[in-house]
């Protein structure tokens, strides 16, 4: 399994390696032990522009997820690109009753369920199966360590 990290923040410190073997957990938790994937950081600026051009929404959102293909019998190996928008994901932390470094890894565990054909705006159903996914990947992987540095 290999993960692809980059930041496109630079005013807020990181730590890739903490991030990656998280995300590496997530995958194995989430039932995808061998595939890959890609995470990005970004800021409001370029989460505005990723928003609009693939969902028609002029705003930063929290996370985007970019699957490589559609979910059939198999896991594809690579499974695509999560993009999380750093500033909105400290903001909104304490709106989830969370630290910042616990709302990067839910939007982590959340991008990568989208990525594995997750989808909680389908319907109600699917929206509570995706959400106690999360839950349980979350309990998981408590406690949270500190992705930001």
């Amino acid at each position: 399994m290999a993960i692809w990290f980059r930041t496109h923040v630079r005013r807020l410190a990181v730590r890739p390696r903490i991030i990656c073997r998280m995300t590496q957990k997530i995958v194995q938790h989430a039932g995808a032990p061998a595939a890959d994937l890609s995470i990005s950081l970004v800021g409001k600026t370029r989460m505005r522009s990723l928003n609009r051009t693939y969902r028609g929404r002029d705003y930063p959102t929290d996370v985007l997820a970019f699957p490589m293909g559609s979910m059939g019998e198999q896991i594809p190996p690579f499974l695509g690109d999560v993009v999380i928008c750093l500033p909105v994901a400290i903001g909104q932390a304490s709106r989830f009753h969370n630290t910042p470094d616990e709302e990067i890894l839910r939007l982590l565990v959340h991008g990568t369920l989208h990525l594995l054909g997750y989808d909680h705006e389908i319907s109600p159903q699917e929206a509570a199966r995706m959400q106690r996914k999360e839950r349980a990947i979350i309990k998981k992987l408590s406690p949270t360590p500190r992705l930001l540095a």
